[in-house]
């Protein structure tokens, strides 16, 4: 794909590829959460490493998506959107995190990291700015919000678990995640 001018999007535009990026984000999360569930029962062991490596390499496509496409001297105009100022947001903490994950048994406090970088994504979404029409960003801004919820509670059981080792919250937040990766 080659560079062209952030401005050259319509607002309707916008909407389709904040869609179209929640659907790949989905899929991705989706996958996410079967391989930190198939880790966390024991199954797969490997998984653990592999799933914050897929999540990192997301938020830098993500970024790549949002910056790489459009000419440097737009980036300002792109951050100063507020639905691709909270995709960058996204992007960067969920790259942070993932790194984050991968260091956590040298350095344990990173543990927190990860579900912060959740936390923090939901609350995005319970207030996602939205562009098109009326109709279609309220109907986007609604879907925004159950999928917010889920994933903040998908945070909260993972830090659950990282607080406490408890082994329900183990199991559940990968399932959680998984149920927001299909809204």
């Amino acid at each position: 794909m080659k560079q062209h001018s952030f401005l050259s999007h319509t607002p309707e535009e916008m909407r389709q590829l904040s869609n179209l990026d929640h659907i790949v984000e989905g899929a991705l999360f989706a996958i996410v959460g079967l391989l930190a569930l198939l880790g966390n029962l024991g199954i797969f062991t490997w998984v653990s490493s592999a799933w914050p490596i897929l999540v990192l390499i997301s938020g830098i496509v993500l970024l790549c998506l949002l910056y790489a496409l459009h000419p440097v001297s737009e980036w300002g105009l792109i951050w100063r959107d507020a639905q691709q100022r909270e995709h960058t947001i996204i992007a960067v903490a969920v790259a942070i995190a993932s790194v984050a994950q991968l260091l956590r048994s040298a350095i344990p406090v990173l543990s927190y990291v990860w579900p912060a970088a959740i936390i923090l994504t939901g609350s995005l979404f319970l207030f996602h700015a939205q562009h098109g029409t009326s109709e279609a960003a309220a109907r986007a801004l609604q879907q925004h919000r159950v999928l917010g919820s889920t994933l903040i509670a998908a945070g909260l059981l993972n830090l659950i678990e990282t607080v406490n080792g408890a082994g329900f919250a183990a199991i559940l937040w990968p399932i959680v995640l998984i149920i927001a990766a299909v809204q």
